[in-house]
């Protein structure tokens, strides 16, 4: 049976038929997103492959409802009608709203950083977080997206997705694909991961799953600090903290710790 080209497999193994040309426009924005400062209509065409025609067209009506904004300079980048889009799918979930206070609570806690991460197709992104109050700590931005082997969160989230998606990751990183089976076998016997110095050799941290409805995983609660402070030892000693604080945004939103 030949495998049709136009149909792409959900996270939870749907099959979707997307329109290509929108998920092309979309690519201009993924440029945007991940450039740190504005970019010319030059380097978008650059990025993306489009022409410099239809380029144009896309970035000019994305100005048009507040997606993109072009600044003095003729250079592009995101606007703030997204913000406005991301504020409202923000303020509608659930899970922020109940997740919020653990994770602050946790962060005071611990004294390090903590982060909530949701899945995303084949990534990670951080929908809430409170700092570290110290000055040197781990620092990251909201709403970044990075891979899903990449992170202690990611890895979480992938030990406990659909086997359609697991397989496809699996499939796309076959050079550590061995590495990655153990992994994630260690992690659904334990119901948690740590890494210190592991993926990052200034970076320590640790991650537990966060479930919801039907028991599925939405989510994975992660505290992250400096190699230099967050030791073995320390690590081991706030994870208690860290699956209880799991635990309490499950029951929240009608799920059930697994640990």
């Amino acid at each position: 049976m030949e495998e049709d080209d136009d149909v792409v497999v959900s996270d939870d193994g749907r099959r979707l038929r997307p329109v290509k040309s929108l998920l092309r426009a979309l690519d201009i924005l993924s440029a945007l997103a991940q450039s740190d400062r504005p970019l010319t209509l030059s380097e978008i065409v650059t990025r993306t492959g489009f022409s410099r025609t239809a380029a144009y067209n896309v970035v000019t009506t994305y100005e048009i409802r507040g997606l993109v904004r072009r600044d003095s300079h003729s250079r592009y980048e995101l606007g703030w009608g997204l913000f406005e889009l991301g504020e409202k799918v923000h303020s509608r979930s659930d899970l922020n709203d109940v997740a919020r206070p653990v994770v602050e609570d946790l962060a005071e806690g611990t004294g390090e950083t903590v982060l909530l991460g949701v899945l995303d197709q084949d990534s990670v992104i951080y929908v809430e977080k409170a700092e570290s109050r110290r000055s040197v700590r781990m620092v990251e931005a909201p709403g970044r997206r990075l891979p899903l082997h990449e992170s202690v969160t990611g890895m979480v989230l992938l030990a406990y997705a659909s086997p359609a998606l697991r397989e496809r990751y699996m499939i796309e990183h076959k050079a550590s694909r061995r590495k990655l089976e153990q992994r994630i076998t260690e992690i659904v016997a334990r119901g948690f991961v740590t890494s210190v110095q592991d993926l990052d050799p200034d970076l320590s941290s640790a991650s537990v799953p966060v479930h919801g409805p039907d028991n599925q995983t939405i989510a994975a609660l992660t505290v992250a600090g400096p190699a230099s402070r967050l030791t073995q030892e320390r690590v081991e000693a706030f994870l208690p903290d860290l699956l209880s604080a799991a635990a309490t945004i499950s029951k929240a939103i009608g799920g059930r710790a697994r640990y």
